[in-house]
């Protein structure tokens, strides 16, 4: 490019439901920019961004992959994120980071569980996004059925700016609604060469009641437009395009395009919607922080003479050199130069900085606001960290991460394994921040945490195709949570003499049932010189970690106010390690003065099996304590919506493919955390006193 400006910057996330075509799409648009020469395919293990030894063979995006590329006039930085449940913190954390989103659904199918979780992400994130129905040309496949499930099940107002011709095996092509032409795709060319021309006389009705549908709801967002349209008159595209683009970036529409990107069709048409009516970082409100240890707001502007500053969002260790995926918000750096990590106080060196290219990375000299890079060489630092200017600090809010909700217990083979297995751990635990790691204070075993079976196994797998490190694995078992049924107030005492020095404080706490927080929320009405206000935090910080060692079953708490009512401390060396003891003491004594009730994982549950097997699938459901909310009659098989209790659920897929005869699939993704029947809690009582 000649040229290069923040307006034509397009950060864009592919998000979408498993098996939906979003790595398969993403080939077509290196294909077709020029990026790469050949067309990768994910069934032959080929795909650009799969490029991980565990994705080929197992044909799903697991680790989300950064690229960039070039589409008319656009710098597109894209990320191919996952698709399976077990590994929604690649979408949460790439979302958090993206400017717009393509949602790609497949036609036979419509919203399917996790495009509803990933839709939901991106909204918490306010994110842009146009849509892609995907999969035109496969048997059951329904264009109108699939818009009308962006609506009923997402509450997305649509906006089709296209139509397919056919469907199935007789797709042939889109119908663009805005210049009301056709466009077909050459097969021997791959889809690279495509035709233009007349709609057939066949469709051009429909064509002609859907723009009308389309300039209809613009009316709703254009005075101009509304005068024109109840007047009569044919409104040319060029002059709808603005309004698209406006309602897009305010989310109030989402556009709608389709095609088959196995078969090549529709691909540029979706790419230029991504150039027309995605927002460019420039077109989005500064981004807020605040200033390092207050409540202060700072504000950073996308533009190049603002202060430095940028959000690491990703770690991959898989490299020689540690990779810190970073997304650049305002300001501009040179490789050399020192930057501020905010979390821990210390300066780091930008010593080299690479755009990303799936697995390569293509060194630059700098890097400015909009920019997503690799940096490569810093000392400390984690997902989440700020990277600012040294003079100008700011803090970004971090990511905030699902709980996990499966374990298993792992041991080294052998005893010099240990330590290797815990550097290994160690090194994981940097990369993915849903995987957790403890031990377990009963039987010491080391024990591993994360969002799914499948999350489990591929870090397993990991730990021995990548590090060689061999383990015993105990089979899967499920992380349950804690939370108190009333609220207590409690008072923790620590005294201690050390040589000449007395060690002494005093912390009382109030605890308070708060359904609505995920883990436990700390504040403190503390006066003004009851404790060093340089100290507040890390007490506050001391209550969260003794809270997530576990409550009274052991299990870590959720849905806690935890408030610090008063404390006292003798001024001396250690008066934050008296603090912390006498916190943790009154978070002891409160926890055995109150109620407490086990909540396990719900997950949200999404059954698909034909019509023949709906009564034997429903009669094992119910085996397993699922609650079914719903069963709808679809063309080719019936879907069966519910929830069910994570534990139950453990060997289910085989199961399921068994009474099937493996016609049938299914789908889980975490809910809710409720607490355990009586018959449960009971047991876990009984645990408690032995």
């Amino acid at each position: 490019m000649a040229q290069r400006s923040i307006e034509t910057i397009r950060n864009l996330g592919i998000i979408a439901h498993i098996d939906a075509g979003k790595t398969t799409t993403t080939e077509r648009f290196l294909f077709y920019s020029g990026e790469s020469h050949k067309l990768g395919e994910v069934h032959d293990g080929e795909a650009t961004m799969d490029f991980r030894p565990d994705e080929k063979e197992r044909g799903i995006t697991i680790s989300s992959a950064a690229i960039t590329f070039y589409w008319r006039e656009c710098e597109i930085n894209l990320i191919d994120t996952p698709g399976h449940v077990d590994f929604v913190a690649e979408v949460e954390r790439s979302l958090r980071v993206l400017d717009g989103a393509l949602a790609i659904f497949d036609a036979g199918e419509g919203v399917e569980p996790q495009s509803e979780t990933v839709w939901h992400q991106a909204d918490r994130y306010a994110v842009p996004r146009i849509c892609m129905i995907n999969k035109m040309d496969k048997v059951g496949a329904d264009f109108e059925a699939s818009v009308r499930s962006l609506e009923t099940r997402l509450g997305a107002r649509t906006l089709p700016l296209q139509i397919p011709l056919g469907a199935a095996e007789t797709f042939t092509g889109v119908i663009d609604l805005l210049q009301r032409e056709l466009v077909t795709h050459d097969a021997d060319s791959r889809g690279a060469k495509f035709e233009v021309g007349p709609v057939p006389d066949e469709a051009r009705e429909a064509c002609e009641a859907a723009r009308d549908r389309l300039v209809e709801t613009l009316a709703d967002f254009s005075d101009a437009i509304a005068e024109r349209y109840l007047a009569g008159e044919d409104i040319a595209a060029a002059d709808l395009r603005p309004v698209i683009r406006q309602a897009t970036l305010e989310r109030q529409v989402f556009p709608v395009l389709c095609g088959s990107s196995l078969r090549n069709i529709g691909v540029q048409g979706v790419l230029n919607a991504v150039c027309d009516y995605l927002p460019s970082p420039a077109d989005l409100p500064p981004v807020e922080g605040h200033l390092p240890g207050s409540e202060e707001i700072r504000r950073r502007y996308p533009r190049a003479d603002d202060p430095f500053s940028a959000f690491l969002f990703k770690v991959n260790t898989k490299t020689s050199a540690d990779l810190y995926y970073t997304r650049i918000y305002s300001g501009r750096a040179k490789t050399g130069e020192m930057v501020l990590n905010v979390r821990t106080g210390k300066k780091e060196r930008l010593r080299r900085i690479l755009r990303v290219h799936a697995e390569r990375g293509i060194p630059q000299e700098t890097v400015e606001a909009g920019d997503i890079v690799a940096l490569v060489g810093l000392k400390d630092c984690a997902t989440g960290d700020t990277l600012c200017h040294p003079d100008h600090p700011v803090e970004y809010e971090p990511i905030r991460f699902p709980d996990p909700v499966v374990s298993v217990a792992i041991e080294p083979r052998t005893s010099q394994e240990r330590e290797r297995l815990g550097n290994v751990l160690a090194r994981l635990r940097r990369e993915d921040p849903t995987f957790r790691q403890h031990i377990d204070p009963d039987t010491g075993q080391t024990i591993l945490s994360g969002m799914g079976e499948l999350h489990l196994e591929v870090l397993l797998n990991r730990m021995e195709r990548e590090f060689k490190v061999q383990a015993h694995v105990g089979k899967p078992r499920v992380s349950y949570r804690e939370t108190i049924l009333e609220e207590v107030e409690a008072m923790g005492e620590f005294q201690r003499s050390l040589g000449n020095q007395t060690l002494h404080g005093q912390v009382t706490l109030r605890l308070t049932p708060e359904p609505a927080t995920r883990g436990v929320r700390t504040t403190q009405g503390l006066r003004e010189g009851d404790v060093p206000r340089e100290l507040l935090p890390k007490l506050l910080e001391s209550v969260r970690g003794g809270a997530e060692g576990g409550g009274a079953y052991g299990f870590p708490l959720t849905g806690v106010h935890a408030h610090v009512v008063k404390a006292r401390v003798l001024e001396g060396k250690d008066i934050l390690a008296a603090l912390n003891a006498a916190a943790n003491k009154a978070l002891s004594h409160a926890l055995a003065q109150v109620r407490s009730a086990v909540l396990e994982p719900i997950m949200r549950m999404e059954v698909r099996t034909p019509e023949d097997y709906l009564g034997t699938v429903l009669k094992h459901l119910n085996t397993r304590r699922a609650l079914i909310h719903e069963t709808q009659s679809l063309p080719s098989h019936v879907l069966i919506r519910g929830t069910a209790p994570l534990s139950e659920m453990f060997g289910f897929s085989t199961e399921l493919r068994s009474l099937t005869q493996g016609r049938a699939s299914f789908n889980l993704e975490p809910l809710d955390y409720q607490p355990v029947p009586d018959n449960l809690a009971d047991q876990f009582t009984k645990r408690r006193l032995e």
